[in-house]
């Protein structure tokens, strides 16, 4: 699978050893990306998911590309954040997004681009009919990435925020 093209940005989908590779920070990785990789990159949320999205990808192979993309910057071939799924879409056709980019890489509307390609892609595949999120209250670059989708936010009690877009 080709990796999903912007004007500034690449997305790559994660097959299990390029998953493998970057859990185990192998130089293999950077071949394959055709960037450099930060050092502190994959961040701490993502270093703890990397082995149970590496089990799923071993027991269920279907699961890619449902998974982690990796956003590498195209003029400064850079990884500079991840963006994915928290699965495969469910029986009805609903699957979760979930990003995060390099602090440095923020406020330029990096997220917004590969957000918008990533949505686009999966509301092209036949079985996906709806796009949910989560953030914090508090994550205001979140919400108008999720805004600037089209995203619907839900009513929701406490410190997260849900948010859904059907397909049309």
């Amino acid at each position: 699978m080709l990796p999903l093209n912007t004007d500034r940005l690449l997305l790559y989908p994660c097959r299990l050893p390029l998953l493998t590779e970057i859990f185990l920070n192998h130089p293999h990785a950077r071949e394959v990306l055709q960037a450099h990789i930060p050092e502190n990159w994959p961040q701490p949320d993502l270093k703890e998911q990397l082995p149970h999205f590496i089990e799923l990808l071993q027991h269920d192979p279907q699961s890619f590309p449902w998974m982690l993309w990796i956003i590498v910057h195209k003029e400064d071939a850079v990884v500079i954040g991840d963006i994915g799924f928290k699965g495969r879409p469910d029986k009805n056709g609903v699957v979760e997004i979930g990003y995060t980019l390099l602090p440095s890489w923020r406020k330029k509307g990096y997220m917004r681009e590969a957000a918008t390609i990533l949505v686009e892609w999966a509301f092209r595949q036949p079985h996906v009919k709806k796009l949910i999120a989560e953030c914090d209250v508090t994550n205001t670059a979140s919400m108008k990435v999720l805004q600037h989708l089209g995203m619907e936010e839900l009513k929701s009690p406490g410190e997260m925020l849900h948010w859904q877009l059907l397909n049309k």
